[in-house]
C-alpha cells in the first residue's frame, strides 16, 4: 500500500499507516480524528481542497488561517487518508505532516465571540506563550491599577488537551470554560466574563481568603493538571518575559539582586497582556516533537486572533523544537511561520509579529551526523551506530537527509545488534503469522529502514525502532545497531538526526535517549581528543557525529520576525553554554541560518547553571537549565523595543555557536 499512497504523505503519517496506529494507545479507528497539517500547493486552492475534503465519511474540519495562508490545521476520521481521498490529495496539496491523533468528545463548542472585545482596553502589546503551565492567579502576573491589584493579565487561555474528563465547569447558573467555537477541541477561557461563561479574574475571586489567594485550590478544581506541581516550563518561560521582575533584577553578580519590578515604561512587557496557550498532556508526554506542528500552528492563530486595531506589537515565544526535519528552513512549519512574520509585517492595519524559539539543548547529545564524500576516491557508503537503551517505553527514530537529484542510487540499511538486516528497498517487515521461532533471527514487525520519501528538494529515509521494553511478542534488541549509507555520489552530503525521546519537564515515562556513535573514530581517535579540552568542550575532529547543525528544527530558516536564542555562561564572556545548539543549517532553497541570531544568559557559571524564574506559585522560584531560558529574554529585549548590541561578539559574525554575540539579560 504505501507505494500507492499520496506522494505528500509525510514518513511518519506512512509509519502510523503501515503499522496501522499501533503505537497510538489511544487511537480507535471508528471514533478519533487523525490531526493533520497540510501545506497546499498554493492557497487558491483551500476552497477546493475543502469541498473535496466535505464528505460525511471523511467527518473533516479545519482550523482557523490567517488570509492567503497556504497551511491548514485539518481533523478527520481515518477515512480521509485512505483511497477515497488520494486524488482530493494528490491535486491539492504539497506536503502534510501528522500530528497526534486526537478523540473528540461530545463537548458543544462555544458559540461565535470576538476574542478581541474587552471592556479594558488591550496593551499595544500582546504576549503570546506556548508551552506547559499558566499560573494565570500568580502575583507575578497580576494586573495593576494605580498600583492595586485588579485581577491577571492573562487575557485568555487556550487548554488544548481533548479528555472526556475536561469539560466546563458548572458555577452556579453559568460554566467556566468553553470548547473553541473555531477550532473545536479543548478548552478555553477568557480573562473578562461574558454571557454564561465566567472568566479567570471571576474564577480567582472564588478562591480568595482575605488578602490571599487560594491558589492550590484555583488551580485545582479548574483542572489544570500541570499546577498541581510547584514547578512548570510554562510557569518559567512566562515569567521570564512577561514578569513583573525582570530577569536582570535576579542575578548575582558582584552585588546581590536587586528584586526591583520592572516599570511598565522602559519595560512594557512586565504590564502586558498574555495570552497563553497549553499543550495537549499526550504531545508533552512524547518527547520527540514529531506529533507536535498541528498544535502549534493552531496555537500561534489563536493568539492572532486576540488582534485588534489597538494592539501594534505581538510578541510570541514557541517553547517548542523538534530535533529532526530537513534543517534547512524547508520544514512546513517553518513555512508557516514565515507565512505569518511576513503576513503580519506591522504595515497599516496589521500588527508586527515576531516569533522566538531557542537554539536547542542538543549540542552534546551525539544526535547528528554529517558526512561528505569529497572525490571519487572516497568510498561511496558510510557506517555508523545507533545506540539504543535497554527497557526504552517509547518508539526510537532516526531520519537520513540527502538532496533528491543526488540520491537515486542510494540504499539506506538497519542492521541489529543480533545481525538482522532491514534495507529501505524492502522496508520493515509487516506482522504475519505465524511468528519465527526463537531460534530463527528476525526483526520486529514495523522496526527497520522505511523507503524514501521526497520532501521538497530533499530525499528523507525513516528509520524506526518499537520500544525495547520486555513486552507481549518480538521486542527489538537493544545496543548498537548499525545504520548504513551506500550509493552516494561524489560531492553528495548526508545528514542524519535521531528524534529526541529524553521525557519533557514533570513528565513521567520511562523514556531514555537514544544517540550516534562513531565506533573507528572512537577507537582510533577518542583517546588523544580526550585530552584536548578548549572552551568548554572537549574536541571532536574527524567525527562523524557533528555537534554543528544540531540548531532547533524549525529554526534553520533565516527569515526577519524569527528569531533564535543561544545561550552563553555569565561569568565567562564569548563561552556558550555547553549543551546549547549550534548551526549551520543544510543548504536549501531558502537563506540558511548560520546560528542563532544571539546568545543569551542561561548559566550564571559552570556550577550554577540556569536562569532562576518565577514556578506555579506566587514567590517561588527555580532554576531552569536550556535555551529555553534565552528564547523569552531575546523576546522580552525585542517587545521593550531595545537596541539588539550584542557585548563580545565573535571574531567574524554571525558565528555558529553565539550568532551575533551575546547579549546582556533584560
Amino acid at each position: 500500500m504505501a507505494e500507492e499512497l499520496p506522494r505528500c504523505f509525510d514518513p511518519y503519517l506512512r509509519y502510523a499507516i503501515a503499522s496501522e496506529f499501533k503505537n497510538f494507545d489511544f487511537f480507535d479507528a471508528q471514533e478519533s480524528k487523525l490531526f493533520l497539517f497540510v501545506e497546499l500547493k498554493h492557497a487558491g486552492l483551500a476552497g477546493d481542497f475543502v469541498r473535496a475534503m466535505s464528505r460525511d465519511i471523511f467527518g473533516a474540519e479545519f482550523g482557523t488561517a490567517s488570509p492567503k495562508s497556504r497551511h491548514l490545521t485539518m481533523r478527520a476520521y481515518k477515512a480521509a487518508i485512505e483511497q477515497e481521498s488520494f486524488r482530493a490529495w494528490n491535486d491539492n496539496v504539497s506536503r502534510v505532516e501528522l500530528s497526534l491523533p486526537l478523540k473528540p468528545t461530545v463537548i458543544k463548542k462555544g458559540v461565535p465571540r470576538v476574542r478581541s472585545a474587552s471592556a479594558t482596553a488591550p496593551t499595544s502589546l500582546l504576549i503570546g506563550v506556548i508551552d506547559d503551565g499558566c499560573p494565570f492567579a500568580a502575583a507575578q502576573f497580576c494586573k495593576l491599577t494605580a498600583g492595586v491589584a485588579t485581577g491577571t493579565r492573562v487575557l485568555g487561555i487556550w487548554d488544548q488537551n481533548e479528555d472526556p474528563a475536561r469539560a466546563p465547569i458548572p458555577v452556579g447558573p453559568n460554566v467556566f470554560g468553553e470548547k473553541p467555537f473555531d477550532f473545536n477541541y479543548g478548552l478555553e477561557f477568557f480573562r473578562e466574563s461574558v454571557p454564561g461563561m465566567i472568566g479567570l479574574d471571576d474564577w480567582i475571586q472564588l478562591y480568595k481568603r482575605a488578602n490571599t489567594i487560594d491558589e492550590d485550590g484555583c488551580y485545582a478544581d479548574a483542572g489544570f493538571k500541570t499546577l498541581n506541581h510547584q514547578r512548570s516550563h510554562g510557569a518559567h518561560v512566562m515569567d521570564v518575559l512577561a514578569g513583573r521582575i525582570p530577569p536582570s533584577a535576579r542575578i548575582v553578580r558582584r552585588d546581590p539582586p536587586s528584586w526591583n519590578p520592572g516599570d511598565s515604561l522602559t519595560d512594557p512587557a512586565s504590564a502586558a497582556d498574555i495570552v497563553f496557550v497549553q499543550f495537549p498532556e499526550s504531545c508533552l508526554r512524547d518527547a520527540t516533537g514529531v506529533w507536535l506542528k498541528g498544535y502549534v500552528a493552531d496555537g500561534i492563530e489563536y493568539i492572532m486572533s486576540f488582534v485588534d486595531s489597538r494592539i501594534t506589537n505581538v510578541v510570541i515565544n514557541v517553547s517548542y523544537g523538534p530535533t529532526t526535519g530537513p534543517h534547512d528552513g524547508t520544514a512546513p512549519l517553518e513555512e508557516k511561520l514565515r507565512e505569518l512574520v511576513t503576513y503580519y509585517d506591522g504595515t497599516p492595519g496589521n500588527p508586527k509579529l515576531d516569533i522566538f524559539l531557542s537554539a536547542g539543548n542538543t549540542y552534546l547529545s551525539e544526535g547528528h551526523v554529517r558526512f561528505v564524500r569529497q572525490s571519487m576516491a572516497d568510498p561511496d557508503h558510510v557506517e555508523w551506530t545507533w545506540r539504543l537503551p535497554p527497557d526504552n517505553t517509547v518508539l526510537c527514530f532516526a531520519e537520513v537527509w540527502m538532496k533528491k537529484n543526488h540520491s537515486d542510487n542510494v540504499v539506506v540499511t538497519l542492521t541489529s545488534p543480533g545481525g538482522c538486516s532491514s534495507s529501505s528497498t524492502t522496508g520493515p517487515a509487516p506482522p504475519g503469522p505465524p511468528p519465527p521461532p526463537p531460534a530463527v533471527p528476525a526483526l520486529p514487525p514495523y522496526t527497520g529502514a522505511y523507503a524514501p520519501v521526497d520532501w521538497g528538494d530533499n530525499r528523507v529515509w525513516l528509520l524506526a525502532v518499537e520500544p525495547t521494553i520486555a513486552g507481549a511478542g518480538m521486542v527489538p534488541e537493544h545496543g548498537n545497531w548499525k545504520i548504513k549509507v551506500e550509493g552516494i555520489e561524489a560531492g553528495s552530503e548526508v545528514h542524519a538526526y535521531v528524534a529526541r525521546t529524553d521525557p519533557n519537564m514533570n513528565m513521567r515515562t520511562g523514556a531514555k535517549r537514544s544517540y550516534f556513535v562513531d565506533a573507528r573514530w572512537e577507537t582510533a581517535r577518542a583517546a588523544e581528543a580526550g585530552c584536548k579540552y578548549a572552551g568548554g568542550e572537549f574536541d571532536k575532529t574527524g567525527s562523524l557525529v557533528s555537534r554543528l547543525g544540531t540548531l532547533n528544527g524549525i529554526g534553520t530558516d533565516s527569515v526577519a520576525g524569527v528569531h533564535v536564542a543561544g545561550g552563553y555562561i555569565l561569568s565567562a564572556p564569548k563561552r556558550k553554554s555547553p549543551y546549547s545548539s549550534a548551526g549551520r543549517a543544510r543548504t536549501g532553497p531558502l537563506p540558511r541560518r548560520v546560528g542563532p541570531d544571539y546568545a543569551l544568559f542561561c548559566d550564571e557559571s559552570d556550577a550554577l547553571q540556569g536562569v532562576r524564574a518565577g514556578g506555579n506559585r506566587s514567590g517561588a522560584v527555580f532554576r531552569l537549565v536550556g535555551t529555553s531560558a534565552a528564547a523569552p529574554q531575546l523576546a522580552r529585549l525585542v517587545a521593550n523595543g531595545v537596541s539588539l548590541t550584542a557585548h563580545d561578539p565573535p571574531t567574524s559574525p554571525p558565528d555558529e555557536k553565539r550568532g551575533d554575540g551575546d547579549l546582556y539579560p533584560p
